[in-house]
């Protein structure tokens, strides 16, 4: 395997610790020690919420089971993809198996057309020939397939994601390996391309965003717009173990890039930013952590200008999603920030405002959290972790 999804073979971090919280599907939560435990990621890898027409949502993971399970003897991952529908209402989460193979399915990354069908795609070791795979499949409204998992993306493609641009889906993901360098001399990913579908998973085109022996490049994200999406990823950077941070703006129709690999900013955490689009003010929000503890914020524009910026906020936890509510020219983001905690902003078309942050005693892991809002003032978030999902209901004030 490459190295990247195999973070399957890497199982040990020292800055995350089991969690003393009450998780979904288990009893009782793991001791937290000092000492190093497994990668999260074997456990639980990729979440989204999927909003639906009729106002609820599918939750969609990858997890080793429901508790999940560590790695098999042989060190391979067994994750499979899980949905729950969520009314809400009455958040609560039923897992229902969706794909399941040998190998891992993981991170799951799923988005839904303008016409209700969705695409869920993920990274899968089962039954290639370049030991792993990005493959995804097509599903209607009820999860029946129109065109079922495994559908082959790209032999060799790893850690993509999907968005939904009107009745196109974009499927962002990344091609080889190069070892050595980065975070503990582990490498780095080399290409990442982007492919376009339509809504029943026919391929439309494929784009080349950042390719060839000069670059190195990988974890790449995707938001969409009803026409554009903004294609986000990191790139190596020699002899450090920070990246930057680079951005594409596609226009889908057209198939041509609008922005072409402009670097947004230095010194970024490896894998921690996130994109997400916010369609009331027609913008592209991005926000990240630089490697020495400190967080940012950019606002584009849908060509990629950007209209605003903000390097002074709280750093968001890695593989977090922003969480918006959209209200009358301004839209409301609750982000999960490092340790542990929301930040609260306050974006405008040509500003971004930290309004406040909300403390938890839970410390995030990083494996994958995203979130809905059940009314102005409650936030709902998921998030996996190495005991099973956990839900968090977050209170907020009338001044956030």
């Amino acid at each position: 395997m490459t190295q990247n999804c195999q973070s399957k073979r890497l199982f040990y971090s020292l800055a995350h610790a089991a969690l003393s919280l009450t998780l979904l599907n288990c009893t009782q939560a793991a001791a937290v020690t000092s000492t190093p435990i497994e990668d999260p990621r074997s456990y639980q890898h990729g979440i989204d919420f999927v909003s639906l027409p009729d106002s609820n949502y599918y939750l969609v993971w990858a997890s080793s089971g429901n508790p999940p399970t560590r790695a098999k003897p042989d060190d391979s991952w067994p994750h499979d993809i899980y949905y729950s529908k969520i009314n809400p209402q009455n958040p609560k989460i039923t897992p229902q198996l969706l794909i399941s193979n040998p190998e891992a399915q993981e991170p799951a990354s799923a988005a839904i057309s303008s016409d209700g069908n969705i695409m869920v795609t993920t990274e899968d070791g089962w039954n290639t020939t370049n030991e792993v795979a990005q493959r995804y499949g097509i599903y209607d409204l009820n999860l029946n397939p129109v065109l079922p998992y495994p559908r082959m993306a790209y032999d060799g493609g790893h850690s993509g994601h999907v968005a939904a641009v009107d009745n196109h889906f974009v499927l962002f993901y990344s091609d080889d390996w190069v070892n050595g360098g980065g975070v503990d001399n582990l490498g780095s990913g080399d290409d990442v391309i982007a492919m376009i579908y339509s809504a029943k998973g026919e391929l439309e085109g494929k784009i080349d965003i950042a390719t060839g022996n000069t670059t190195r490049d990988w974890w790449p994200l995707v938001a969409g717009s009803k026409t554009r999406a903004a294609l986000v990823w990191q790139r190596y950077v020699d002899k450090q173990i920070y990246g930057q941070l680079m951005l594409s703006i596609l226009d889908v129709k057209q198939k041509t890039l609008v922005v072409n690999a402009l670097k947004i900013e230095d010194s970024v955490k490896y894998y921690t930013y996130s994109v997400t689009y916010l369609p009331s003010i027609e913008r592209f929000l991005i926000l990240g952590a630089y490697q020495d503890g400190a967080g940012f914020a950019y606002l584009l524009d849908q060509d990629g200008h950007i209209m605003a910026a903000n390097k002074t906020l709280p750093a968001i936890v890695r593989e977090s999603q922003s969480i918006a509510l959209e209200q009358s020219g301004m839209v409301k983001i609750a982000q999960p920030i490092t340790p542990n905690g929301l930040a609260i902003l306050a974006i405008t078309p040509s500003s971004i405002t930290l309004k406040s942050t909300v403390a938890d005693d839970y410390q995030w892991q990083y494996s994958g959290i995203d979130g809905i809002f059940l009314n102005p003032n409650t936030v709902y978030i998921v998030s996996t972790s190495a005991s099973g999902l956990v839900e968090k209901t977050f209170h907020l004030s009338d001044k956030d």
